[in-house]
């Protein structure tokens, strides 16, 4: 498993603390077009993804769907204030192909930071990690032009460019799409 890789690189786990961690992961196949959390439910498991692609949305006053995060290979799929705090989620989460993933559920993450202590800071370091991500997309939205946050996008996601409807990618992009066709024309 990825994960368990990752860890063993930056985290000094023994063996035993290892074999802890990789019984505590269970891996699930998750069929395109299914919910991970539904806005209002709370977030009883968080994932890490092997294969497939997911997205973060919710629904603004006027019914349409905002994004607000793609989650890929290698990531943690998570709705981070609603697992942390077990309250409510804001948003939906759904995934967008065929995907593998390992799942823990809150009650087994409890327990694995009693039994491997190094945990209580792989998940600081990742909530520290995607407080950083959302910090520096809100200033992109506010700084940079829509065509420079396009630019960026397809910088650093070129794979989501190829599977994700443009409607989704202009969401995630706070711009409309008929602004997000005139930009690709330019290209």
């Amino acid at each position: 498993m990825d994960l368990i890789e990752r860890i063993k690189t930056f985290y000094n786990l023994t063996e035993e603390e290892l074999d802890v961690s990789k019984n505590s992961w269970k891996p699930l196949s998750i069929p395109a077009k299914t919910y991970f959390i539904k806005k209002g439910k709370i977030a009883t498991q968080i994932g890490f993804i092997e294969r497939g692609l997911f997205r973060s949305f919710f629904y603004d006053d006027n019914a349409n769907e905002i994004t607000t995060h793609f989650f890929m290979p290698g990531t943690v799929l998570i709705s981070m204030e609603s697992f942390n705090n077990q309250v409510p989620a804001k948003e939906n989460i759904i995934s967008l192909e065929d995907s593998k993933i390992y799942v823990i559920s809150y009650q087994d993450m409890m327990e694995l930071y009693e039994h491997v202590p190094a945990w209580r800071q792989i998940s600081k370091d990742v909530d520290e990690m995607k407080f950083n991500d959302l910090m520096n997309r809100s200033i992109q939205l506010q700084t940079l032009s829509a065509k420079e946050r396009y630019d960026l996008f397809c910088q650093n996601y070129p794979a989501i460019i190829q599977k994700v409807a443009l409607k989704h990618i202009a969401s995630y992009l706070g711009i409309d799409i008929a602004t997000l066709s005139r930009i690709r024309k330019k290209k």
